[in-house]
């Protein structure tokens, strides 16, 4: 089977620059463990690869030694949190340098006076992050948010009103948010600001994944389902006129979706597949999930 690898595909330059880092982090400490408090990534493959290098997942600090080398993962952690990790141990910040952005311009516009108005998915460790830097906020998760949110002003309406979204967050609902609720609060006589913090690295890998749909028989989407950018790729590329789309992450997943399709159609009929990987996948994953496809006939 041919494979043809969508253009933008796979870690963003936020996560291949936190990998830099932490190798090289480890090269530096080889007989040490170092520890990420939460996923680094969301890819259990990952993390598992991350631990033959003595690079430790913890969900908390309470086994950790004191002074040990504590990583903060790409999507940032709560303000809070992070400001006692510093006082006990050696902290590696690996946040996303775009997440690190939004994180400062929202503690500066809570300083302002600003009410902070977030759109993502409010469990998100990268949302709960940018929550801990507003002195109020709200969350908008679907577009039902937006208007409980607009129907509030008559009770208790902010001053001012500061807009930004989850970094792979959807496009859609940012740009609805701004429009309702900037109408809403001009009749109000309320200032609103807004600052698109959608990654356009996740964008255009979407766009370029749906173009190069057209031209292929299959799509595999590579990555882990607990990866809120990885399920978004998947459900708009399902959505995308194509009736043959998997979501796989490994490559026995891959060779499972080809028997299924040949069992069903008494033959495979595939002659032209192609792989694209959200931006918490590894290269390595990718190139063996490419290499079993090329070998199937």
């Amino acid at each position: 089977m041919r494979v043809i690898t969508a253009k933008y595909s796979g870690f963003c330059p936020g996560v291949m620059q936190a990998e830099k880092k932490i190798f090289r982090e480890h090269g530096r400490h080889a007989d040490e463990h170092i520890y990420i408090l939460g996923y680094l990534i969301h890819n259990q493959t990952y993390i598992d690869y991350l631990s033959r290098y003595s690079v430790i997942t913890v969900s908390d600090t309470a086994q950790v030694p004191e002074g040990s080398v504590v990583v903060v993962r790409t999507h940032g952690l709560q303000r809070q949190t992070e400001e006692e990790l510093r006082k006990k141990f050696r902290v590696l910040d690996l946040t996303c340098p775009k997440v690190k952005k939004i994180q400062l311009l929202i503690r500066d516009y809570a300083l302002k006076g600003f009410f902070v108005l977030i759109t993502g998915k409010k469990d998100h460790p990268e949302v709960q992050g940018l929550v801990s830097y507003a002195e109020g906020s709200d969350v908008i998760e679907k577009h039902a948010d937006i208007n409980r949110f607009a129907a509030g002003f008559d009770a208790s309406p902010p001053q001012k009103i500061f807009v930004v979204s989850q970094t792979t967050g959807d496009p859609a609902l940012f740009t609805e948010t701004v429009r309702i609720v900037g109408e809403k609060a001009a009749s109000a006589g309320i200032r609103l600001e807004s600052f698109n913090s959608i990654c356009s690295i996740t964008d255009m890998r979407e766009r370029e994944a749906l173009k190069l749909q057209k031209e292929v028989d299959v799509t595999f989407v590579i990555g882990d389902r607990i990866s809120s950018n990885a399920t978004k790729l998947y459900k708009i590329l399902a959505a995308g006129g194509q009736s043959a789309v998997f979501f796989v992450n490994s490559r026995e997943e891959a060779l499972a979706a080809a028997a299924s399709e040949r069992s069903r159609s008494g033959g495979l009929r595939w002659k032209t597949a192609q792989i694209v990987s959200s931006s918490s996948t590894p290269a390595f994953l990718e190139q063996e999930i490419a290499g079993c496809l090329e070998e199937i006939r």
